[in-house]
């Protein structure tokens, strides 16, 4: 679809599916969209997206309107209108900048589900391929979604508990010892070297699935970051004073509508691709 384009260059900018795989075009621009709005959430800098999108008629126009729109609507969610927030408009759901820590355990269950939402992917891929050892035993496989699921439910408990029970520490020791397993049938090395090996990989796999899901912290930290520059640059305008305030804040906006628009968008390139 041709709105969709400007989407699937990014996906295979990463790398084309190959045949008989998931496509993930679809859930790439949804999921884009998605995490661009919540952390570049204003209506007025959504509207400049979207205005810039059709003034410059390119391929790119349908990735402007897109991202645009969604951060008109996470706008009006979070109350923020050009940098104001809750001043013009109250915010519809919470504003990020008077509710950080709300905001961080959003985007903590959202890298969850996504993590999982990835290797539930994977795990059809290789299926697909008929690598059903694979799909069922391996770090990307349904071990690794069970190991991934026993730790985050281990230390949710542990968190409000204080307490790590023999049955938080089976939710990660099976599905370990199972992917161990899975790597050491792999790797066909002298026995020294199989030893470490399958270990630096089985450790690999719990550091793998904790760095993917604390990196959607970011998620919350630009919505927080947007809020931010936006203070900074109202509170250099007042240092100003008028006329040239209001010259620093049409530019400041700018500033933050181009750079701060620019880094976020990298930002959701670097959570889709790893």
């Amino acid at each position: 679809h041709p709105y969709l384009a400007p989407f699937a260059d990014l996906v295979n900018n990463y790398g084309t599916p190959r045949y008989g795989e998931f496509d993930p075009t679809l859930l790439f621009t949804a999921t884009f969209i998605l995490m661009f709005g919540s952390m570049f959430g204003d209506v007025g800098h959504g509207a400049l997206i979207v205005g810039a999108g059709l003034y410059w008629r390119t391929k790119f126009t349908p990735f402007f309107l897109a991202a645009g729109t969604s951060s008109i609507i996470f706008g009006f969610l979070y109350g923020s209108i050009f940098g104001f927030e809750e001043v013009v408009m109250p915010a519809l759901w919470l504003s990020p900048i008077h509710n950080p820590n709300i905001m961080l355990e959003i985007a903590l269950y959202w890298g969850c589900g996504f993590v999982l939402l990835a290797t539930m992917i994977t795990v059809v891929n290789r299926w697909r391929e008929g690598n059903y050892a694979a799909a069922l035993l391996n770090n990307t496989g349904i071990a690794g979604i069970c190991l991934y699921i026993g730790g985050f439910i281990a230390i949710k408990q542990w968190m409000q508990t204080d307490n790590f029970s023999t049955d938080q520490q089976l939710f990660i020791a099976i599905p370990l010892l199972i992917i161990l397993s899975y790597k050491w049938y792999e790797n066909k090395m002298p026995l020294a070297e199989r030893i470490l090996v399958t270990l630096i990989e089985g450790l690999e796999s719990l550091l793998n699935y904790l760095a993917n899901t604390l990196s959607f912290l970011r998620v919350a930290a630009f919505s927080l970051n947007h809020a931010a520059l936006a203070i900074a640059v109202f509170t250099l305008a007042g240092m100003m004073g008028s006329p040239a305030d209001w010259l620093v804040i049409i530019l400041g906006n700018l500033f933050i509508v181009i750079l701060e628009g620019a880094i976020v968008t990298i930002q959701v390139l670097r959570l889709e691709y790893y």
